[in-house]
This record gives structure tokens, C-alpha cells and sequence, in this order.
């Protein structure tokens, strides 16, 4: 016994079953065409194999957004909501990152002039890129 033979037996250890099927000719479907070379190697592009890899970017353009501003309405109703020693929660546009993100803070004091307000923690906000305001009870 050569050694093909001897993988052979090895990886096909017992092949009775498929004997009367075994030197048989394949038989092309007649219900579906062959696959194009180009369909077969879909499965193997780079990011098709990685479930889910639309939607995460999805999701991030989503967080990743352009600054939205507030009507005229709304900004009055911001402004009045803007005391200074009242703990609020701020959505607001990060310039820097291009993130919406949230802060909760107490206002130390407010710049009108700047359109800025300085928190207690020493962090800053421009008034015109908060989104929203929560009361902290």
C-alpha cells in the first residue's frame, strides 16, 4: 500500500456506503444555473464576513453627527433653565470629538458675553451647543 492510499484509508475509513454512488458521473442541476466565479467569491471580501460590521457603523455615524441648533423657542427655554448653584445634566455638542456626549454638573457661574457657563468641576460649556438640559433632583 502506497502512502495516497494510506491517507486515503486514513481520512475515508470506511466508504461501503457510497460504493454504488462512488464512480458515478456528477450531474449538473437542471433547476439552478452554475455560480459565476465572481459569486463564488463574495463569501471571501473582506468585510462580508464580519456580521453586524453596517450596522456598528450605522451606529456610529449616529453619534457622530453634525451640531443641530435650537430653535429660537427653545433656546429661551434653555436660558431659563440656566441658574447659577442648580445642578442640571447637559447634552451638548463636543466640538473637539464631534460627539454629543453628557456632563452633570452645578453652574459656578455664567458668561453671557462668551456664551459660556463654568461648572463646579472646572469644566466649561459653550451655551449654543447644549442640546438639552435634566434637572438633578
Amino acid at each position: 500500500m502506497d502512502e495516497k492510499e494510506f491517507i486515503e484509508r486514513k481520512l475515508f475509513s470506511d466508504t461501503s456506503r457510497y460504493q454504488d454512488i462512488m464512480n458515478r458521473p456528477y450531474q449538473h442541476s437542471r433547476a439552478h444555473l452554475p455560480m459565476t466565479q465572481e459569486d463564488r467569491a463574495m463569501p471571501f471580501l473582506p468585510f462580508a464576513a464580519l456580521t453586524g460590521f453596517n450596522g456598528l457603523i450605522q451606529k456610529r455615524a449616529l453619534n457622530y453627527q453634525h451640531k443641530q441648533y435650537l430653535s429660537a423657542a427653545q433656546q429661551a427655554q434653555l436660558r431659563q433653565q440656566l441658574q447659577v448653584g442648580r445642578t442640571l445634566t447637559f447634552d451638548y455638542f463636543d466640538g473637539k470629538s464631534g460627539y454629543y456626549s453628557e456632563i452633570t454638573g452645578t453652574i459656578k457661574k455664567i458668561v453671557p458675553n462668551r456664551g459660556r457657563l463654568g461648572l463646579t468641576s472646572g469644566d466649561s460649556l459653550v451655551i449654543a451647543n447644549i442640546r438639552a438640559v435634566r434637572v438633578v433632583t
